[in-house]
């Protein structure tokens, strides 16, 4: 064994040598590598400053440079625009100079010039005296931008001369510049109105919208229609151009609407219909059908056009987008916003006929027609902006370049109209909605025997009165009567307006509302703001009825009912169990019908609020569906208005509960306090009263008194009222309120026997046991819910100072040692004060005289040894004997 461990020993000495040897190598050829990477390292720092420095040169000599580049860039554009403003002052000078000669040959000659003549061209071009340049057709756009630079100097010069910045040398000079003035004006109306003309002559011949770059035979020319709208919007910005050509349109292209031999509206033909007791939602969707698809079709072809046709980019920056909106939204207007004859009108027209109705389903028969509107508006806007959409893709496979600009803002146009459109629907819709939903969610409570109060005045907007603005409806508060409430009893109460099916019938009514919103202001993104404001409108009025016109009125008057002053005849003890336990002031009905607020309140929070109930369809998902920008402000005022309504309740409710926990106390004070009080008329209590000259109270029994009742005749009797409250307390609240209402019971309960027993009974040793079985009693019924009881463990462990001989008292109070500070005993758990002033309550505390009462020798004695002062000879703090203190 020794040669083999001498032979491994080898072996491990020469695997640690080869080990060590093949390490040093390894670490100077770390070494080694580590020099090389060093070497590199140093090398590249030095290459990047160098660059860096030399970039920093390039960098300098470039801002130098750069600077005195830009300099003289700036210098050329500023001498070019000068160079341009110079030709072009040049050329109205000339043009100027030619037109004051023309009016000045015309004043000296004396023949009126025929300028309406020569710019239409019924004089020949060799008898013109005009300029040729107003006169030939090809020279339209050159003209009319000349003319319209005259004007603009007109309209300088005149403006100069009404703020005295500029006179007129002599009057000559002011009567040459009143010629020239004058031809310019009639030059400019004379060529405009030849442009126009051309303008509906060439409108006037039609053809097929088919825009390609080379118009066919039987197209329309709408590369001609573009250079005289150019020109046109030289004279006032193109305005008689838009109401010529929206006459046009409508003259031509709407003769179903606005040729008064054809027109037959939807209110004439309902007219004759008024007789019919039905209302035919069929026929009604086919006319509007009809209507809407007319209305798509021509306006898809006219919007092609407006986008090719009227553009101007020689004007303004900015200004060739703003044309062709400015044309769509004034062929809109005149379409669909036309007093007598546009699209408007003749819906009006449809809900005028069916407002002329008197009966009350007219107005669900208006709401579905509301409906039915929007849905044919929105397929109509749809198709309008699907064909813009349409238009830019066709035209850039044709190789044209478009102004997407231009295109998107008539997309935004339409749907600026389609709200426009429907405005007027939406708010006549939202108020009839809410006046009807108002009218079944009132009408379903007198229908139940509910007395309704009257309401208040609702103050007018005059201002929106005088500008003849319909006001947003805002529902009248109709509040259940809390006097009829009061009246009736608890029973008409949970048979009337807390009746489960009554409860229910105001929020069938608002989900059918919120469904009608949903398809008339759509829903999503597609909503956006409105749906969101409308939503959240009909939401809040449904918190106003459904709080401040039933629950809240209701709870409100249960917390009248409740009488918080106990009867002044004393009770007849003990209440017999086989009887039905007595109410203690609060009926039993009291309690159900608190149950049922809480139950309405959480089916109105499921029903119309249902928060991240997803496919619900109610108001959360609605609203916070509608959009961010939306989401933010009427999700807010939902979410108040839901706090509020759940706020204003819960303060009700709990003020209903506290007021059931006043009448509960004094009660319990007529049993506990009243009830033993009356009971002591005769027997051994009141003997002791006679000796004593104490008042004694319940339980200052003699010694021979019989202890065979388990309890005293009060506190029987209001624990098993109490038992018999709790049940009904526990069916009504929910366990969190449960546990603080019977907590806070507990308490007064505990103040009311310990007030009582502290300032006017005494005990003797016989009623301490009465006494402990009554405090337990009392506690077990205390704590049958809650959770803060700890005041009836310290009150057992006092009860034991009755019973207690005077020799052992002080053992009880500062424990075996006899010390004060000792820090045990009834001093350490109880309180030093509350063990003197519980033990002075003893019958043999104290005894009379003639001088009066006075202290027990074995009293007097313990105090000087305990070396403390009596507190029961001064005032007492009831105060710090309470529950609550303690808790």
């Amino acid at each position: 064994m020794s040669v083999i461990l001498s032979q491994a020993a080898d072996m491990c000495n020469t695997l640690v040598d080869v080990t060590k040897q093949i390490v040093k190598d390894a670490s100077e050829q770390v070494g080694d590598a580590e020099d090389v990477y060093q070497i590199r390292l140093e090398a590249h720092e030095l290459f990047g400053r160098n660059a860096l420095t030399r970039t920093e040169e390039i960098q300098n000599q470039f801002r130098i440079n750069g600077r005195a580049a830009l300099q003289i860039g700036n210098q050329l554009e500023f001498a070019e625009s000068k160079r341009k403003r110079c030709e072009s002052a040049s050329v109205l000078i000339r043009r100027w100079w030619l037109m004051e000669s023309t009016a000045e040959q015309e004043a000296l000659s004396g023949e009126e010039l025929k300028v309406q003549e020569e710019v239409r061209g019924v004089v020949p071009l060799t008898s013109c005296r005009m300029d040729p340049l107003f006169t030939q057709r090809r020279n339209s756009l050159e003209a009319a931008r000349s003319l319209k630079q005259l004007r603009q100097v007109v309209r300088s010069q005149k403006g100069n001369v009404s703020t005295g910045q500029w006179e007129k040398s002599d009057a000559s000079a002011s009567r040459r510049f009143d010629l020239t003035a004058n031809l310019i004006k009639r030059t400019s109306e004379a060529l405009e109105q030849r442009l126009l003309n051309d303008f509906s002559e060439i409108y006037g011949k039609g053809g097929s919208y088919e825009l390609t770059s080379n118009p066919r035979p039987g197209q329309i020319d709408w590369k001609t229609l573009r250079e005289l709208s150019r020109a046109l919007y030289m004279f006032d910005n193109g305005r008689n151009l838009q109401e010529r050509y929206v006459n046009l349109v409508v003259s031509t292209r709407f003769p179903e609407l606005f040729d008064k031999a054809e027109i037959r509206t939807l209110g004439e033909e309902k007219e004759e219909d008024d007789d019919d007791e039905e209302f035919d939602m069929d026929a009604t969707r086919n006319k509007l059908s009809s209507l809407f698809h007319r209305l798509s079709e021509v306006c898809m072809e006219e919007f092609q056009l407006i986008a090719y046709a009227f553009d101007n980019p020689d004007t303004d920056a900015g200004i060739g987008e703003v044309i062709p909106l400015k044309i769509a939204r004034a062929l809109c207007t005149r379409v669909i916003g036309d007093p007598r004859n546009g699209l408007q009108a003749k819906i009006n027209e449809l809900l005028d006929s069916i407002d002329r109705k008197t009966d009350f389903d007219a107005g669900a028969k208006k709401l579905d027609t509301f409906v039915v509107i929007h849905e044919k508006a929105s397929g109509l806007f749809a198709l309008l902006r699907d064909a813009a959409e349409r238009l830019v893709l066709q035209t850039e496979s044709a190789g044209k370049e478009v102004d997407r600009t231009a295109v998107e803002s008539l997309k935004a146009f339409l749907s600026s109209q389609e709200i426009s459109l429907n405005n007027s629907h939406r708010h006549g819709y939202l108020n009839l909605e809410m006046r009807l939903l108002h009218h079944e969610c009132c009408s379903a409570l007198d229908q139940a025997g509910c007395i309704l109060m009257a309401p208040a005045r609702i103050k007018v907007d005059k201002v929106l009165l005088e500008k003849g603005i319909l006001e947003e409806y805002r529902a009248p508060l109709l509040p259940v009567s809390k006097h009829s409430i009061k009246k009736a009893g608890f029973s008409e109460l949970l048979n009337g307006a807390l009746k489960q099916s009554v409860l229910r019938q105001p929020l069938i009514h608002a989900t059918e509302s919120l469904a009608r919103a949903r398809l008339m202001f759509g829903t999503g993104k597609d909503g956006g703001e409105t749906s969101a404001r409308v939503i959240t409108s009909i939401y809040s009025q449904m918190c106003t009825f459904y709080g401040q016109g039933l629950l809240y009125p209701v709870a409100e008057a249960l917390q009248e009912m409740l009488k918080t002053s106990a009867p002044f005849t004393a009770p007849q003890l003990p209440f017999s169990e086989d009887e039905t336990a007595h109410d203690m002031g609060v009926d039993p009905a009291f309690w159900v019908a608190l149950e049922r607020i809480h139950a309405a309140a959480k089916a109105f929070d499921r029903e119309m609020w249902a928060e991240n109930r997803k496919g619900s369809l109610r108001v959360w998902e609605l609203v916070s569906s509608s959009g961010d920008g939306a989401n933010s402000n009427y999700m807010s005022a939902a979410r108040s208005c839901r706090m509020e309504f759940f706020s204003e309740l819960e303060h009700r409710g709990e003020d209903a509960v506290l007021r059931a926990l006043d009448t509960l106390s004094a009660h319990i004070q007529w049993i506990l306090v009243t009830g033993s009080e009356a009971m002591l008329s005769t027997g051994g209590a009141r003997l002791f009263n006679h000796l004593s000259g104490q008042s004694g109270g319940p339980y200052a029994l003699s010694s021979g008194s019989s202890l065979e009742a388990p309890n005293s005749p009060a506190v029987k009797s209001l624990c098993y009222c109490l038992r018999v409250q709790f049940v009904q307390v526990q069916s009504a609240l929910t366990a969190q309120s449960l546990s603080a209402f019977w907590t806070a019971l507990s308490m007064r309960l505990y103040d009311i026997l310990v007030t009582r027993l502290l300032q006017h009974w005494y005990v003797s040793t016989v009623g301490a046991v009465i006494l402990a079985r009554d405090v337990e009693a009392l506690r077990s019924v205390a704590t049958l819910a809650g959770t803060k009881h700890d005041h009836w463990d310290v009150l057992r462990e006092l009860l034991t100072l009755y019973m207690t001989p005077p020799d052992a008292l002080k053992i009880m109070l500062v424990g075996a040692e006899g010390e004060v500070s000792s820090g045990k005993g009834l001093f350490q758990r109880a309180g030093r004060e509350q063990s003197l002033v519980f033990m002075s309550r003893r019958v043999d505390f104290r005894y009379k005289t003639a001088q009066g009462l006075r202290k027990s020798i074995w009293a007097t004695q313990l105090l000087e040894e305990l070396k403390v002062r009596d507190p029961s000879d001064g005032h007492i703090n009831m105060g710090m004997f309470a529950a609550g203190r303690r808790t």
